[in-house]
């Protein structure tokens, strides 16, 4: 059975990669937009989560 990822993760990246390369767009630069992309809304917003756990962590809120 399949079960569903939050934000897509594995099938929106395959899918995004798919239409870029039928576009186009050679595979090399698919794969970097989609790596870009999954940055971008990913990984990247939980720094400033990390920085706010380290605060509150400090001074000792949790």
């Amino acid at each position: 059975a399949l079960l569903p990822t939050p934000g897509g993760l594995g099938s929106l990246d395959a899918a995004l990669a798919l239409a870029l390369t039928a576009s186009g767009t050679p595979a090399a630069a698919a794969a970097s937009a989609v790596l870009g992309y999954r940055l971008l809304t990913v990984w990247l917003p939980l720094l400033p989560g990390l920085l706010v756990l380290g605060v509150l962590i400090r001074r000792r809120a949790l």
